[in-house]
């Protein structure tokens, strides 16, 4: 398909193109690469894991994590293929939905959306933050990092990022290539260095693969391994990136599906070796857990390599590596906002829908995204375990995103509602959608549960609190501003698979032509 092809297409779903299709499937999939950025993920969060279910649910967990995640992942890529527009979650929810509840449905899902963005990015600026923080204290044990330190650091992370994603708009595609190899790069060196440099005083192969010592307080075992999965997940959020640049690649409806499969595929077989690794390192697991500098990641480079130089490198590589996420993340949720924002669903969307003219790219909704990131760092200026619930919340936000549109095409009937499209889950369609719903379900209740007993003040787990208080926030906004007002993507009818555009001048719904994607004679 030539790009007319897609301009046409994109018009018949009811927009016109206004980014620059600058990437190719690669420079895609470099990107989504960058921001899953599984393996670095993994690392963050490696020291929960061994808390929770020791060496073995560290390890085992992270295929588990994965291979649902890839499922909900296939369910998503179908639907990107249905409906290629940058909106994804929110677009496709309004189309599904039937008419009585679309307008409602797809404002809720679009901000599930945005708030997921929002808070994996604060988590990912928040980890190298501290990881930058954490070699200052390796070479100089008597620094004492300040909650304000770590902010300032945070903060520069953020707008660094934006600084990126605006002066460098026309070379993000060749940015995340270079992004990818030195990412590919340093996952390999590191593994081999951990190897090697631990190959004569390493952890016994019966603890990193057979050891789940249960560190949470919870009398099951079993309870203690599934709190380590649910943490592995976080490793692979963001595997809907693809979709919401679909409007910057050339036949989106036939290459989203690719580039969204193939970043789960690649992060899953890099995480599990670089765990492998980290894992058969460890000879003091005690001081892991116990690191002064807070991150279990240094500790476990420094046991191998006996080395504070080697540790610190090492650990630098890796944080340029997680910044690249966070370039990825400021790109994809500008996108989000943007392509939500063409629909009025946000207080002041005539801002956040503009596409700057001369970088090409959706200036203010980045500028949005950092100012509201920037501000949300405050909070570990008062409580950094409620801080840390935003890794919890970025899940359960993310993931219910994708699986509600699924749970829609489940309860309308998948024959009923979707088109005719490139990549389609044929007969395992029905399983794939349901594996999928009932996995998020599940992953929302696990998020609520205390990861410690006994449960206290400071241990307590804020996910629910931090959750509900924005739900609520999001519900207000709806029915005190946009109820009877919003009504979703510019769409009059399908016909044939087919989303015709509305009408220059036209800005209403008819809402008695009700979604079916049957083709009509």
């Amino acid at each position: 398909m030539n790009s007319k092809s897609d301009d046409y297409d994109l018009e018949s779903r009811g927009y016109s193109r206004e980014m620059p299709r600058q990437f190719s499937v690669f420079s895609l999939v470099a990107l989504s690469f960058s921001l899953t950025c599984t393996w670095s993920g993994t690392g963050s969060s490696l020291g929960v894991a061994i808390q929770e279910a020791s060496a073995a649910g560290a390890i085992w967990s992270i295929p588990i994590a994965g291979a649902m995640t890839a499922i909900l992942s296939a369910g998503v890529a179908e639907l990107a293929s249905a409906f290629p527009v940058a909106g994804a979650q929110y677009y496709w929810t309004f189309c599904l939905s039937s008419k009585e509840y679309r307008s409602f449905a797809s404002y809720i899902n679009g901000w599930l959306s945005i708030l997921g963005w929002w808070l994996a990015s604060a988590s990912a600026c928040n980890f190298i933050a501290s990881l930058l923080l954490s070699i200052a204290f390796l070479w100089y044990p008597d620094y004492e990092a300040k909650s304000w330190h770590q902010w300032l650091v945070y903060v520069g992370i953020v707008w660094l990022a934006v600084a990126l994603n605006t002066f460098g708009s026309q070379i993000l595609p060749l940015f995340n290539r270079f992004n990818f190899i030195v990412a590919c790069c340093t996952l390999t060196a590191t593994t081999i260095t951990l190897f090697v440099c631990s190959r004569n005083d390493h952890a016994p192969a019966t603890w990193v693969f057979g050891d789940t010592t249960n560190g949470t307080g919870w009398p099951s075992d079993g309870l203690a391994f599934v709190l380590a999965i649910s943490n592995s997940v976080y490793a692979f959020l963001g595997t809907d990136c693809g979709a919401h640049l679909c409007e910057e690649i050339r036949d989106p409806a036939k290459n989203t599906p690719k580039i969204i499969l193939l970043s789960i595929l690649i992060g899953l077989g890099t995480a599990w070796p670089f765990a492998c690794a980290c894992m058969y390192a460890i000879t003091d697991v005690q001081a892991v857990l116990d690191t002064p500098s807070g991150i279990p990641l240094i500790e476990i480079y420094y046991q191998s390599t006996k080395s504070k130089g080697a540790s610190s490198v090492l650990l630098a590589l890796f944080a340029f590596c997680f910044f690249g996420c966070t370039v990825a993340n400021g790109t994809t949720c500008s996108r989000t906002i943007w392509a939500i924002s063409r629909d009025g669903a946000l207080p002041f969307s005539g801002i956040w829908s503009k596409v700057n003219p001369r970088f090409k790219i959706p200036l203010n909704a980045l500028g949005l995204s950092a100012t509201v990131i920037s501000l949300y760092g405050l909070i570990f200026l008062g409580s950094t375990t409620a801080f840390s619930a935003m890794v919890g919340a970025a899940v359960i936000f993310l993931q219910t995103s994708c699986a509600l549109p699924q749970a829609i095409v489940l309860w309308r009937g998948r024959d009923k509602v979707l088109p005719e499209r490139a990549f389609s889950l044929g007969k395992l369609g029905p399983a794939i959608n349901f594996i999928s719903v009932m996995w998020v379900l599940f992953l929302d209740i696990v998020f609520f549960l205390p990861t410690e007993r006994p449960v206290t003040k400071e241990n307590m787990n804020y996910v629910s609190v931090v959750s509900a208080g924005l739900t609520l926030f999001v519900l207000g906004l709806y029915f005190f501003s946009k109820r009877g007002q919003f009504n979703g993507p510019r769409v009059l009818e399908a016909h044939a698979g087919m989303i015709e555009a509305v009408p220059a001048g036209e800005q209403t719904i008819d809402h008695s032509v009700d979604t079916n994607w049957e083709s009509k004679k």
